[in-house]
């Protein structure tokens, strides 16, 4: 009995050593162009009353790992054997419904306090997806003066039910001429959703469905309706919603293959878990199938969130440098006053400027 209690503990080290370990990145003569800019910023009038959570990245990413692997391999295994459709079903096609902003959204009265004038610039979709069999609904924000013979860049927002109140406060940086005009478009679910639950299902759960949902749904009906642009294209997402950018830039060239331009990464989750897949996880399998990542980057934590946050962030960090991507470019900040719950809001804003700024 003791011998077998012996080899049962044994087995578990040896399988959590692995996981926790990087290989050696593969030698390469390309010269990189990644830089790190380890800026440190004070904007405490870009406070916000973010209601992301935060305590998925206040443990340590070793705090109960055996646990959590199980946990969410069982998890896995439960998901069915998916064929994804490259392009909307009749189903998907007839369940798309576009109209004005709803008043019983639970954030209607906060946006409409940041500008009344929303309610004719912010539009709602519904639209229902096959594979993940469930609905969403979309707000899109058309820039001033919208112009339907013009293309224009979009962003895509992940946790969308939290990020409306984004759309009225990133206006002004388009009205004041100081970024250029874009079309801003966040996820969310009905208004009955658990939004916990249903997010950690599309962001963490199962993100490959998710992503499919956005590549071969969401955007090419975005274009149906709307006048986008296929460049400068960006994609955002923070805590949870971090960890899922991280996956979309990890699988750019193969589930979204060259659908965003630039991505802003707000305090991703390092601890959380696809079946028994890390970030860290997603990048090595993306680097043995290509040394190439065309991408701009951003990437922020805020200065008074847990120090292990940081250290995660830079640590990770490091490796992508080491790797030597063909084309990517980061570039992070540390933004001093903000915590993982504020942090959000000067960060998009700093985002916007950097990849659209005049």
């Amino acid at each position: 009995m003791k011998q077998k209690t012996l080899l049962f503990i044994t087995a578990i080290l040896l399988s959590s050593l692995t996981a926790c370990s990087y290989s050696n990145p593969k030698d390469t003569d390309t010269q990189t162009d990644i830089t790190v800019d380890q800026t440190v910023k004070t904007d405490k009038t870009a406070a916000s009353d973010s209601a992301d959570d935060s305590a998925d990245d206040t443990n340590t990413q070793e705090k109960n790992t055996t646990a959590h692997r199980r946990s969410h391999k069982k998890k896995i295994q439960e998901l069915p054997q998916k064929e994804y459709s490259p392009v909307m079903t009749q189903k998907e096609k007839d369940s798309v419904q576009i109209g004005p902003l709803s008043t019983d959204h639970p954030y209607y009265q906060e946006v409409i306090g940041f500008d009344h004038d929303c309610i004719n610039y912010i539009q709602e979709m519904q639209i229902y997806d096959e594979e993940i069999d469930d609905h969403f609904v979309i707000h899109i924000s058309l820039p001033p003066e919208y112009d339907e013979s013009r293309q224009y860049p979009f962003v895509v927002m992940t946790d969308g039910v939290w990020r409306l109140s984004d759309h009225p406060q990133l206006r002004p940086l388009m009205v004041n001429h100081e970024m250029e005009d874009v079309v801003l478009v966040s996820i969310g679910y009905p208004n009955d959703y658990d939004y916990e639950s249903i997010r950690e299902r599309d962001l963490v759960t199962d993100p490959y469905s998710f992503l499919h949902f956005i590549a071969d749904n969401l955007i090419p009906c975005l274009k149906e309706h709307y006048s986008l642009s296929d460049e400068n294209t960006t994609f955002t997402g923070h805590s949870l919603g971090g960890y899922f950018a991280f996956f979309t830039l990890f699988h750019s060239d193969d589930i979204a293959p060259g659908i965003f331009e630039n991505y802003y990464i707000g305090s991703p989750s390092f601890q959380a878990m696809t079946g028994t897949s890390f970030i860290k996880d997603h990048e090595k399998q993306y680097f043995e199938r290509s040394q190439s990542l065309p991408a701009n980057v951003y990437i922020t934590v805020g200065g008074d969130e847990n120090k292990q946050m940081t250290q995660n962030v830079e640590t990770f960090l490091d490796v992508l440098k080491e790797r030597n991507y063909e084309g990517l470019t980061i570039d992070y900040e540390v933004i001093d006053g903000f915590d993982h719950n504020t942090v959000f809001k000067p960060s998009i804003k700093n985002a916007m400027l950097r990849f659209y700024g005049k």
